[in-house]
């Protein structure tokens, strides 16, 4: 099985104090899309601020996956990149002050409370529908999901998701050629359809 990362297991069941049981939902805590900036608090952000500006209380744009992966003690997760680097900007060039990291931070985990509250933004969510009867009506017209339970999660959820988990990604895929005919068949099978034999 693919080990659960540092910063969910310190997550996981932290209301009753039980970390070795592991996530309350583990649908949420697996999903890719899921944000746990909240779980992290201003000083934790505030000694890896300090550690990736080596003491100059400034930080360039391009020290945000550093910061991050003194924050989560591992690289840190896609959703939660991408929210600090929408937050400055991708065009940013000037250096980004303390003071205005922990206001973004601040902003970021308003929004994340509030998306949580109202499930407006679906943030935690490996779900691909939204309800039972969108899941019918997409079976019995025989809709393909367009990405994969691995594109959707960390790590697999049940022992039948883990077989082929960790295949090679360029295992060669093999190719189904059509049925070549001869002139010959051709010819009696245009004999057969026009009624002559």
């Amino acid at each position: 099985t693919v080990p659960l990362p540092l910063f969910l297991a310190e997550f996981s069941m932290a209301f009753f104090g039980l970390t070795a049981l592991g996530a309350q939902n583990p649908f949420a805590s697996q999903a890719k899309s899921s944000v746990m900036l909240q779980i992290f608090s201003e000083e934790e952000f505030k000694a890896g601020f300090d550690a990736v500006s080596k003491g100059e209380d400034l930080i360039m744009y391009k020290d945000l996956p550093a910061l991050l992966e003194v924050v989560y003690h591992g690289p840190a997760p896609e959703p939660e990149l991408i929210l600090f680097q929408e937050k400055f900007g991708d065009d940013r060039t000037e250096p980004i002050t303390w003071e205005e990291f922990s206001t973004a931070y601040h902003e970021l985990v308003k929004k994340i409370e509030y998306d949580e509250a109202t499930l407006t933004g679906r943030l935690g969510s490996a779900a691909v529908y939204t309800s039972y009867d969108e899941l019918c009506k997409a079976k019995q017209k025989g809709f393909r999901l367009p990405t994969g339970p691995k594109e959707n999660l960390v790590a697999p959820l049940t022992a039948v998701q883990e077989f082929g988990w960790l295949a090679h990604e360029s295992v060669e895929k093999r190719t189904i050629h059509g049925k070549k005919s001869c002139p010959e068949t051709i010819y009696a099978s245009e004999l057969v359809k026009s009624g002559i034999i």
